[in-house]
């Protein structure tokens, strides 16, 4: 009887992963784009709420300034601070022209009201043109009780419906 030896068995070679086939590197550019787009949508993100605090703080003082001693001059501040969160969240050249019965417009549609247009927020667009007072706590027309809510409401609103 002839002798039967054992041969050693021998796997095929792996398949080469390099150079990698065309579904690879299309899968790779995809998540390179994937993740670079998110990364700048998250860098967005953080500056606009950077910016959202800055102009919420300088909300709170001036809020403040306006309950002890109400002046055109705060209403005045107060509406460019409007101004500058609209510009933060709506395009620029949307927002820049904007002026009078134009801009409380705008601010009635974008927080869903129309306090600015036919209400207390009126006062932004006519404080600002009126001779100080001799006893600057009788503004005209001013009702702060009315003024400081709406526009809380509407930085608010804004806000949530732009992150």
């Amino acid at each position: 009887m002839e002798s039967l030896e054992l041969q050693d068995i021998h796997l095929p070679a792996a398949a080469d992963i390099w150079p990698l086939a065309i579904g690879w590197w299309i899968l790779l550019a995809l998540i390179v784009f994937i993740v670079g787009w998110l990364v700048i949508k998250l860098l967005q993100r953080t500056k606009r709420k950077k910016q959202q605090e800055k102009i919420l703080a300088k909300f709170d003082i001036l809020e403040e300034k306006l309950r002890k001693n109400p002046s055109n001059s705060i209403i005045a501040e107060l509406n460019t601070l409007l101004r500058q969160l609209a510009i933060t969240y709506y395009p620029r050249v949307e927002i820049a022209s904007l002026t009078g019965a134009d801009w409380l417009q705008f601010l009635d549609k974008s927080g869903n009201t129309h306090d600015f247009s036919r209400g207390a927020g009126r006062i932004l667009i006519e404080a600002p043109y009126k001779k100080e007072n001799q006893k600057e706590s009788q503004i005209e027309n001013l009702n702060i009780n009315e003024l400081l809510p709406l526009i809380r409401n509407w930085t608010k609103k804004i806000v949530r419906s732009n992150v």
